[in-house]
């Protein structure tokens, strides 16, 4: 699933205006079924790194996965 971050920011300060539940509406932008997670990590260019070693295979999708929209989101706010 493509987002698109410039429409998301802007609906995000449409609905808080501030920058204080960023990672909680990040958090909800965030794939939920495991089909979806496996094809939005898929697109995206990660590398597994040493500390996600002996986590489960979900849980560091998961987190590469908000560490990339969280990164768009961000980059799209400053830009704003």
């Amino acid at each position: 699933m493509m987002i698109d971050w410039k429409e998301e920011v802007k609906e995000y300060k449409k609905q808080y205006g501030d920058d204080g539940d960023i990672t909680e509406y990040i958090d909800s932008l965030l794939p939920v079924y495991y089909g979806d997670i496996m094809r939005t990590f898929n697109d995206m260019t990660v590398e597994i790194e040493e500390h996600h070693l002996g986590q489960p295979i979900w849980r560091v999708m998961i987190e590469c996965i908000y560490n990339e929209y969280y990164e768009s989101f961000m980059e799209e706010w400053y830009e704003d």
